[in-house]
Parts: structure tokens; C-alpha cells; sequence
């Protein structure tokens, strides 16, 4: 492999960027990073920042221009073959790699990872506007006790407390997939704050139009309501060639290398591949991380390193004051351990990874 290699990040995400940073630092002068919006965004701040959106939105967003030290286009790709790509500009770009790292999407909760704000300042003001309705919101309703549910409720109810929070999940238990002392914490955590947690609920409208619980019969006040359900893996573009290499959820297969099977010189990581770890944005920089590594070991002749999943360690904060981490030895509500990310939800050590001095917003 030629430090002069043509190589191709698609998605600038944890993932993405990480490798396409670290790629570039290491010397290889055609790195290219493409993405549909012009701006990198640190996602654990996204709650935050719907309840302050002036202090957390701005601080953890930057444009790819700003900091990336190799080539960027704002653009979509539509078709992949095995040696170039075509963008909607009409571009036809050759490679001699690509990373494929277009992440996941909340089809049903479109502040969370928007979809059609692809310039930095109408982000900034989806915020505002989000934030605006939300203010004016006496009774709010969140459906889905996932990590993002759990979050956004805490988020809001720590936030104003004057407001009515609901949560309602459909199992019987939030945060499925995490261990059962982390569910009961974050519900207890919850409910500490005044949120109406609802297990084993689903919501239907009546004849009447208002929302009710199905299992209690309760109508639920709402006047706002997010919906935290559902996860898309953006994979949809990929076509032909590639309709052997995905997985039943949409996810790229890839082999221990982190490279997209049969494939030598395509690899996909992040929340796009089926790498058996939880989707967090701290494990898909690792995966970016880990995948720049072996692609200078291919410059220097030495051979790849199998990529070693991590066990889920999670930081979830429920407001301001209070949070669990969940990890491989313990659950626990310390606040030394909940503070690591209370202090600015890691934007700064996001963006010290990719090279980049930030500041928080106090505006």
C-alpha cells in the first residue's frame, strides 16, 4: 500500500472522521472525506442540547472544513463498485480503498441525527426551534426506553421540573440489552426527577383523538411528543454487488480485519457493520481509530491486526446532577464516574481525537 494510495472515507461520523484524521496525520496525502452535511456533530451532547441548545448545540458541532486536514465534499454517493464511486454531483471518484461509515438514523426522532439540516447553521437553529416549542410544552411524552428515551426524559424533567414528563416503553423494562441493575437504576433515577415512567405500554388514539395507554386505559396528556423508536442503518444505498455482503438489520458483514467480505480493500465500521459490539460512538472511534492503525501496518509491509471488540461500558446521564455508568464489573450512580461526562459530554476529548481544540458555548 502507497502513502499516495487513493483512499475514501464515506460518512464523517465518530467513525469516519477518526479514520480519515488519523489517516492524514499519518502521512497518506489523498485521503478524501465525503459526507451529506458540511458539519461534524458530537452526538452524547444532542439531548443537552435540545434543553440548552445555545451552549451544548454550538460546542459540539464543527465544520469538516474547519479541522480536516485532508480533502472533504459535501455530497451523497449513490453507487459503489469495487473500484469507484458516483456522487448526485455526477462525480465518478476511483480508490484504491474505502471505508464505509454512513452510521445509523432515527427515522422517528429526526432532531436526534437530522436528515435534512446539512448546513452548520440550520442545525444551529433546529435547536432553537426545537427548543422553543418545547419551552412552551406543558405535558411531554417520550415513547421508547432506550438509551435515547432514557436520556431525553432525565434531560427535560431535570431541566423543568415544572413540566409533566411521560415515558412510555413497551416492554417491561427500560434500557433492553443492558443488565437488569442498570434498568432499575435508570428507572429509579427517573422517577426520582418526577418522570411517569409506563412499562409494558404502547399508545393508540381513541375515537376521540386523544392518546391513550393501551394496557391501563389512560389517556396521556401530550404537548409535545418524541418518538425514540426505531433505528435505521443507512445502508439503503448500497446496491448490486453489495446486496450478498449485508445482513438481515441492514449491517455490512465484515470479517475480523474489519473489512467488508470478499472484499480486500473495502471495510466498513461504526453502527453500518455488523461488529459484534453495542452502536456507541465511543466504540466507533475506537473502530476508527484501530482501522487507521492497520492501514499504515499495510503501508509498512507488516501484516493487519485482528480488531478486538470492547465490553459496553456506558455513561448515561439523567439531567445535570444526576446519571449511571454501566460497566464490566459494577453499575453504579458515583458521582466521580457520572461526572467524567456531566463535565461537557465529552466534546472535548471527541474533539481533541480528531486533532481539534473546542471550547464550550456560555452564551
Amino acid at each position: 500500500m502507497k502513502i499516495n494510495s487513493e483512499i475514501i472515507i464515506i460518512g464523517g461520523g465518530f467513525a469516519g472522521a477518526r479514520t480519515a484524521q488519523d489517516l492524514v496525520k499519518a502521512g497518506f496525502s489523498n485521503v478524501t472525506l465525503i459526507d451529506r452535511k458540511d458539519y461534524f456533530e458530537v452526538t452524547y451532547a444532542t439531548l443537552r442540547g435540545i434543553v440548552e441548545p445555545n451552549k451544548w448545540g454550538k460546542s459540539s458541532r464543527r465544520k469538516y472544513q474547519d479541522f480536516f486536514n485532508g480533502s472533504f465534499l459535501q455530497a451523497s454517493v449513490i453507487q459503489l463498485t469495487r473500484e469507484q464511486l458516483r456522487l448526485d454531483t455526477g462525480a465518478i471518484l476511483n480508490f484504491d480503498f474505502v471505508v464505509i461509515a454512513t452510521g445509523s438514523s432515527y427515522p422517528s426522532f429526526q432532531i436526534g441525527k437530522s436528515a435534512d439540516a446539512l448546513d452548520i447553521n440550520q442545525r444551529h437553529q433546529q435547536f432553537k426551534d426545537e427548543n422553543k416549542k418545547l419551552v412552551k410544552a406543558k405535558e411531554v411524552l417520550v415513547i421508547g426506553g432506550g438509551p435515547v428515551g432514557v436520556e431525553l426524559a432525565g434531560e427535560i424533567a431535570d431541566y423543568y421540573p415544572e413540566k409533566n414528563v411521560t415515558l412510555v416503553q413497551k416492554s417491561n423494562r427500560l434500557l433492553n440489552g443492558f443488565r437488569d441493575k442498570t434498568s432499575k437504576t435508570s428507572e429509579k433515577l427517573l422517577e426520582k426527577l418526577g418522570v411517569n415512567v409506563l412499562l409494558n405500554e404502547t399508545i393508540r388514539e381513541n375515537e376521540y383523538g386523544e392518546l391513550v395507554a393501551r394496557t391501563a386505559n389512560q389517556v396521556i396528556h401530550a404537548d409535545i411528543i418524541y418518538s425514540c423508536v426505531g433505528v435505521k442503518v443507512n445502508t439503503g444505498w448500497l446496491d448490486g454487488i453489495f446486496n450478498k455482503a449485508l445482513n438481515s438489520q441492514g449491517q455490512l458483514i465484515v470479517d475480523e480485519f474489519l473489512r467488508v467480505r470478499p472484499y480486500n480493500n473495502i471495510f466498513a465500521i461504526g453502527d453500518c457493520s455488523n461488529v459484534k459490539e453495542a452502536k456507541l460512538g465511543n466504540l466507533a472511534n475506537m473502530q476508527g481509530k484501530e482501522l487507521a492503525k492497520n492501514m499504515v501496518r499495510l503501508l509498512k509491509g507488516k501484516g493487519f491486526k485482528e480488531y478486538k471488540t470492547n465490553p459496553d461500558k456506558v455513561l448515561l446521564p439523567t439531567g445535570r446532577k444526576s446519571g449511571l455508568a454501566q460497566l464490566p464489573f459494577a453499575v453504579t450512580t458515583a458521582k466521580l464516574l457520572v461526572n467524567m461526562k456531566q463535565k461537557d459530554l465529552f466534546i472535548s476529548k471527541t474533539f481533541k481525537d480528531l486533532g481539534v481544540k473546542q471550547t464550550i458555548h456560555q452564551d
